[in-house]
């Protein structure tokens, strides 16, 4: 039987921890003999909790095993544990990794860098409605993935915005197991969330019961799987203030949207920004961090330098693609110079700039200068 799959077994019977995995393997070597030992040596083992002895005694077997496996490729319910090379390679480094994975969907690009946490108040103002559909459709425009929390409010809207964006993909973390969906109003956007290449993913086994402190220890998953944590609007005793807190403990930045200082919604992000979060003014705050950090240095949308990879310019005409051609290969470019390095006349050029800039694929800077809109 593979690791996995005793990982498989070990949840479905208890709600196993790292730590309860460390301690199996420091008694019994594999977890592999947890299957063949006698009874005896698992009952009697002081070190292992009895409720977790009892139940590997009572229900291990390979029938059991496969029957499960057999019930998930019917949900289409794939899962990974922690020593898979699939694991998101972040999750392994907090405090408390789950040791397996639930999950549906597409969950490789979780290993990439441009991955980032985007959370927020379930009783949203206007205001904050307003800032997630904005800025994080504008985070996927520019490649980035976003992971939050599919509760009602910030997080749901942030799912949906980031699923109009051109480039990235969004995961749900959910505070419940997969055959359980809550808040079961978002039932709808789960499902998109699958059908636009993205994921739905729990450490829950299935016909876990779901209780508040489920979503509190989900929020450590969401910062667990991201490069930096955003927080659009919070009230004191928000739950994205957990998230915040599980992001300081990993050492990864919190972006905090300011709101008004009278404003109890805003008051969980005033005492972050005070605590020392970093302000978010626009969408150059996270996307010029993550370029400085390296992280995204594949996308070409966030890359104004020569190494920057193609641009996604198939769907325009002639004339346009030799002008962003240009600005890639020279970072920004001066009108004089594009007329210059082209056939084009001044005329041509010009008409084709200001539909670009129309379209937000470039910008204007001084001196009739040009460069991709970042």
């Amino acid at each position: 039987m593979k690791e996995r799959d005793i990982y498989l077994f070990l949840s479905s019977i208890y709600r196993i921890t790292q730590n309860d995995i460390e301690v199996l393997e420091e008694q019994f070597k594999k977890l592999e003999n947890l299957m063949y030992l006698e009874n005896d040596k698992i009952l009697k083992n002081k070190k292992i909790n009895s409720k977790l002895a009892r139940n590997i005694v009572k229900y291990r077997g390979h029938s059991r095993v496969e029957k499960i496996k057999r019930v998930l490729e019917e949900r289409q319910i794939h899962y990974t544990c922690i020593k898979d090379e699939e694991y998101p390679k972040r999750l392994r480094n907090i405090d408390t990794p789950p040791p397996i994975l639930f999950y549906k969907g597409d969950i490789s690009f979780l290993n990439e860098e441009n991955v980032i946490s985007v959370i927020g108040s379930r009783a949203p103002t206007n205001y904050g409605l307003k800032c997630v559909r904005k800025f994080t459709k504008e985070l996927s425009d520019v490649g980035m993935h976003v992971v939050s929390g599919l509760a009602i409010g910030i997080d749901s809207e942030a799912h949906i915005a980031c699923m109009k964006g051109k480039y990235g993909k969004t995961v749900a973390v959910l505070g419940s197991p997969l055959d359980n969906i809550r808040p079961a109003i978002n039932i709808k956007v789960a499902n998109e969330i699958l059908k636009n290449g993205g994921a739905l993913i729990s450490e829950y086994f299935l016909g876990t019961d779901v209780t508040p402190l489920s979503f509190i220890m989900r929020n450590r998953i969401i910062s667990g799987l991201s490069n930096a944590v955003f927080i659009i609007e919070a009230a004191e005793k928000s739950g994205a203030l957990s998230t915040a807190r599980y992001a300081n403990d990993e050492g990864k930045d919190v972006f905090v949207i300011p709101g008004r200082i009278n404003d109890p919604k805003s008051r969980g992000c005033l005492d972050l920004l005070f605590n020392g979060a970093l302000v978010f003014r626009d969408l150059k705050d996270i996307t010029e961090y993550y370029k400085y950090y390296g992280h995204l240095k594949k996308f070409c949308t966030l890359n104004n330098c020569k190494d920057s990879i193609e641009y996604d310019i198939k769907s325009l005409n002639y004339e346009k693609q030799e002008i962003l051609n240009l600005i890639k290969q020279n970072g920004n470019i001066k009108i004089d110079d594009i007329c210059n390095s082209t056939e084009l006349d001044i005329k041509t050029i010009n008409s084709n700039i200001n539909e670009l800039l129309i379209e937000d694929y470039i910008i204007e800077m001084e001196n009739k200068t040009y460069g991709f809109n970042v």
